[in-house]
Order: structure tokens, then C-alpha cells, then sequence
């Protein structure tokens, strides 16, 4: 039997249901996956060490090259998920991951072959996020879509922080072992196949309650400033956090820190903050009400300074948990935001978009932050995270002024 699609007037609070349990463990699975495109992260000193002749910067794009596919897999599959059931997007997006992960056991002689079926991997992820939030606003709405949204959030990166701390273990015996880990992607398949429903993400809509106050032309008329904004804001917390992926390892090894192991541990902080920050995520706004994104930029402009300013393994954990913390809340708010701010039928597209900037975050930042480490004459470490302090500040205070969130809240999310 297939959950029963959102209504305005539920009648209980909670997610988890008997009817709702196969689609929440679909979902669970490709939140798992839609991590696994920095599943590398921890061996990336290990692979440059290897590669010794290759340029540093693209030995840390087989993280984040990825994400150039994804961009092109979220646009596709925004627009194909009024067409496709989310059943066959979500096996497509795991036959990916699996294939592109997997294949670097067998051919792996350059670089260039790792960032080939980094591709692969990318592509299969950028489905998976776009199918997400879809999903999740398919079959579940109001305070039930926020607290999905802020679990689906702790479940991607608890799992991914879990993952990234056993890849830099295995990466101790040698970086290729890190690859292993894509064997995961197999029972992640197969749950999607008996538990993700075989319906698209837009239905008929008559009979329908509209479950929220706006108007629909109000919606798709007067909002455009607020939905391009959402997605920019989504694409600088990637593009920062992407900062601790490219050079953690790097910064790590560097100062003397410790090794493949001690960059697992420290980015098992980052992603273990979005555990803590989906959890309680409508208890944070509630604390920081229309400062909620604002404050967000601030964590991890705090998170940059004490990178900046002190070596010591400990503090490098928990600036990578600010860091995180700030993006986690950015990623938590936006895609509710965002499912406000866009009629029913165009919110696949959109969050396609969204998924694909930020998508486009995470590629650009590597190449972006050896920009500016290149012109202004810094260590490209050290120029990252000077860039990653000046956009933090920079975007707090801009939102801060413009009171962006509370406009946002009063004229277009239903209380």
C-alpha cells in the first residue's frame, strides 16, 4: 500500500507511521547515498602522495568533481521527476554510485581514472538529492515535511560521518581500501527497490486539500527574489564546507597534526554536527527565530578563525564542527523554505536547481579558493579558510541588514 500523499489538516504530529514506515526507509537509503561522493575525502594527502607529479588541486577534485556531475544529473532529473516514478530515479542513482565507486578497485593507474568514475559517482548522488526532498514533500507537509527534513539531514551525515571515519582507517592500509566502502551502495538497491513507491512526484489535483494559505499566484509571481536567494545561500554553505573536504587532510598533515586516521576523525566532527543540528533543528529557530541563518554564517566564520589561529587537533575538531553546524542549519532551511516558496508542480524542478548549485558549490570551491590564495601570494591552505572567514562575515551581516529570513517567514510560510 502507498503512503497517503500530504494533507493541510493531519491528523497527528508524528513522521512515523505503519503507513508511512516503507517510504521513510526509502528515503533513509538514498539519504545514506546522496553522502557518498566524499566517501575519498580522508586519502586525499594519501593519493597525492602517490601521484606526486599531478597538481595538488586535481588530486583533491576526485572529492569534489563530482559534484560537476551532480550538477547536471539534479537539472536533469528536476525536470524527468514529473515523468518518472521515484522508483526508477532512485535505482538509477544506486547503480551510479555503485558503478563508479566500485570500478576504481579494478582500474585505478592515474588520476584521471579516478576522476572518471568520481563522475560516475557524482551523477548517481545528484539524483539522489534531487529525489529527496521530492519524495519527502510528495507524501509528508508542514511541521511533518520540517522534521523529516531536519532527520533526513542528521541521517546523510551521521551516516556519512561514520563512513568517513572507518574510510580513514582503511585508507591506513593503503588509499585504494577506501574504495570498498562503495559495496554499501549494493543494500542501499535493494531497499530502494522494495520501499521507494513507484508514483511520480506530481499527482492530479483535484480532490486535493491546498495545505497552504498563499495563494498560488502570489507563490509563483512576487517570490522569485526570495526562491534565487535560498538557493544562493545554499550554494555558499557548500561552497565553504566544501573547504574542509578539499584541504582538512591537507591542513592535517601540513602542521603535523596526524594522519589519514586523525582527517577521518576530524571531518567525523563536521559531518557529525548536522546529526546534532537535524535533530534540533525547530528548536534552533525557535531560539534564534529570523536570525537563524545569519547565526549559521557566523559558526562557521568562527570555525575559520580558530583554523586560522591555532594548531591543535582537538580545536580542529570542533572548528569542523561549527563549521559544519552552520551549513547544516543553511541545509536544513532552505529546502523547507524553498517547498513554501514554490507551487507543487515546480518544486521538483526547483530543488533540481537548487541541488545542482549546490552541487556547483562544492566543485567551484576548490578551484575558486586557489584563486584567491594565487592572487593575493598565500598558502593555498591558509588562503582557503581567509576566504572561507571574509564570506561567512560578509553574508551574515548582508542578511542581517535585509532581515532576509523574517521577511521571507511573515509574507510566505504558513505559521
Amino acid at each position: 500500500m502507498e503512503p497517503a500523499p500530504c494533507t493541510s489538516k493531519p491528523k497527528h504530529t508524528g513522521i512515523l507511521t505503519r503507513r508511512n514506515l516503507g517510504v521513510l526507509v526509502g528515503i533513509m537509503a538514498l539519504a545514506i547515498m546522496s553522502r557518498f561522493d566524499s566517501i575519498i575525502s580522508p586519502s586525499v594527502a594519501a593519493i597525492q602522495a602517490s601521484f606526486p607529479h599531478t597538481d595538488p588541486s586535481t588530486v583533491e577534485s576526485v572529492v569534489s568533481i563530482g559534484s560537476s556531475a551532480a550538477i547536471v544529473s539534479a537539472l536533469l532529473f528536476g525536470q524527468l521527476l514529473t515523468r518518472m516514478s521515484f522508483r526508477i530515479a532512485a535505482c538509477i542513482s544506486c547503480l551510479c554510485v555503485a558503478l563508479g565507486g566500485l570500478m576504481p578497485l579494478v582500474v585505478h593507474s592515474s588520476v584521471s581514472q579516478l576522476l572518471l568514475f568520481a563522475l560516475v559517482v557524482g551523477f548517481g548522488v545528484g539524483i539522489a538529492t534531487t529525489v529527496l526532498p521530492s519524495l519527502s514533500a510528495r507524501f509528508f507537509c508542514g511541521r511533518k515535511l520540517a522534521a523529516l527534513m531536519g532527520l533526513v539531514l542528521a541521517v546523510q551525515d551521521g551516516s556519512s560521518m561514520l563512513v568517513l571515519a572507518l574510510g580513514g582507517v582503511l585508507a591506513k592500509g593503503g588509499w585504494l581500501h577506501n574504495y570498498w566502502l562503495y559495496f554499501l551502495a549494493l543494500p542501499a538497491l535493494v531497499l530502494v527497490i522494495f520501499m521507494v513507491p513507484g508514483v511520480g512526484a506530481v499527482e492530479e489535483e483535484s480532490g486535493k486539500v491546498v495545505g497552504s494559505k498563499v495563494s498560488s499566484s502570489r507563490k509563483s509571481g512576487q517570490c522569485w527574489w526570495a526562491t534565487i536567494s535560498c538557493i544562493l545561500i545554499g550554494f555558499l554553505s557548500i561552497f565553504l564546507v566544501a573547504v574542509l573536504y578539499n584541504k582538512l587532510a591537507v591542513y592535517i598533515a601540513k602542521y603535523g597534526l596526524g594522519g589519514t586516521s586523525a582527517a577521518g576523525v576530524a571531518l567525523m566532527f563536521n559531518t557529525g554536527s548536522s546529526v546534532v543540528i537535524g535533530l534540533s533543528i525547530n528548536a534552533i529557530k525557535r531560539i534564534c527565530r529570523q536570525w537563524t541563518i545569519p547565526v549559521a554564517f557566523l559558526l562557521m566564520a568562527l570555525g575559520a578563525l580558530l583554523f586560522l589561529t591555532t594548531r591543535s587537533f582537538p580545536l580542529v575538531c570542533l572548528s569542523a564542527f561549527l563549521v559544519g553546524s552552520g551549513s547544516a542549519i543553511n541545509m536544513a532551511t532552505c529546502p523547507f523554505l524553498l517547498s513554501n516558496l514554490t507551487p507543487h508542480k515546480r518544486y521538483p524542478l526547483v530543488m533540481g536547481i537548487f541541488s545542482a548549485t549546490t552541487s556547483l558549490g562544492f566543485t567551484a570551491s576548490t578551484w575558486a579558493f586557489k584563486a584567491f590564495s594565487s592572487v593575493f601570494g598565500l598558502n593555498p591552505v591558509t588562503g582557503s579558510f581567509i576566504g572561507m572567514l571574509i564570506i561567512a562575515l560578509l553574508a551574515a551581516v548582508i542578511l542581517s541588514l535585509v532581515r532576509f529570513q523574517s521577511c521571507v517567514e511573515s509574507r510566505y510560510v504558513e505559521q
